[in-house]
């Protein structure tokens, strides 16, 4: 988990992930079964999926994942965007009832976006997330950088939460940051996968299964806690250092005053 956040500005405290989560009640679940699926998904897949369009990766890996992941999904409904009609991929819900009671209202963005958990954009097999890609005959949008294009979708929609994912690489946006572009949380789940770590496996299945989006009994789901939590505790962290600064200066302050009476009752003997 360690470095996979250094090329941007992370969406939650490192520290708080890899100290603090921890504690959590999520954190103690059985991620077994999950992880099972998800690598023997892979697997079956892993000599056709660098072959694949954006379309047929879509079809033999990333829906399959997000079934795995307890989603429920409607593709590509049309958001205006800024200005232009735009398709985010998926909107996700966390069950069949929920997709079902939005399918009337896809004529009506505000309506349907308004019952969306999150929304979701696929990529062909490692596509770079962050780049554009003029020549590519592989991508569909050309001349499109993916981390702006997801974060059009969210201020465009008005949901708060948007996967962008290559297959490979899994990124999860919020609209509420404060750049929803550059400000993100990452995983590389091929690398979950082959390091048969399950508490690293973790940072992938927690963060991006339907679950993530399920409210409590206060009205917040797992990642709004995790991002109230994970920004407590850099305020709290940023406070702690502005006071061991202050002490430091005072300590500072206070031994050199004393040199300087000390040259001084030297100067004058």
């Amino acid at each position: 988990m360690m470095d996979r956040q250094q090329s941007n500005k992370p969406l939650f405290s490192q520290h708080y992930l890899e100290y603090r989560l921890q504690e959590s009640p999520e954190w103690q679940e059985d991620v077994a079964a999950g992880f099972a699926e998800l690598k023997n998904l892979y697997l079956s897949k892993e000599n056709l999926l660098s072959t694949l369009s954006e379309a047929q990766t879509e079809e033999v890996f990333i829906k399959p994942v997000l079934e795995i992941l307890g989603f429920s999904y409607i593709p590509q409904v049309t958001t205006s965007g800024r200005g232009r009609a735009e398709r985010p991929d998926y909107g996700l819900f966390i069950d069949d009832s929920e997709r079902d009671a939005a399918y009337p209202l896809q004529n009506n963005e505000t309506a349907f976006y308004g019952r969306v958990r999150a929304i979701a954009e696929a990529k062909y097999w490692e596509r770079p997330l962050s780049k554009v890609s003029a020549n590519d005959g592989r991508d569909i949008y050309k001349n499109t950088n993916p981390s702006f294009q997801i974060a059009s979708y969210l201020a465009g929609t008005g949901v708060n939460w948007g996967i962008l994912t290559n297959g490979r690489e899994w990124r999860l946006y919020s609209r509420l940051a404060s750049s929803t572009a550059t400000e993100f949380y990452q995983v590389d789940l091929v690398e979950l996968l082959e390091g048969e770590d399950l508490d690293q496996f973790k940072y992938f299945w927690l963060f991006f299964r339907r679950d993530a989006l399920v409210k409590d009994a206060q009205g917040r789901n797992f990642l709004e806690r995790v991002r109230e939590g994970s920004n407590t505790y850099a305020q709290r962290v940023g406070d702690e250092l502005k006071k061991l600064v202050f002490v430091s200066n005072l300590y500072l302050s206070s031994s050199q005053w004393f040199l300087w009476w000390m040259q001084t009752v030297e100067e004058r003997r």
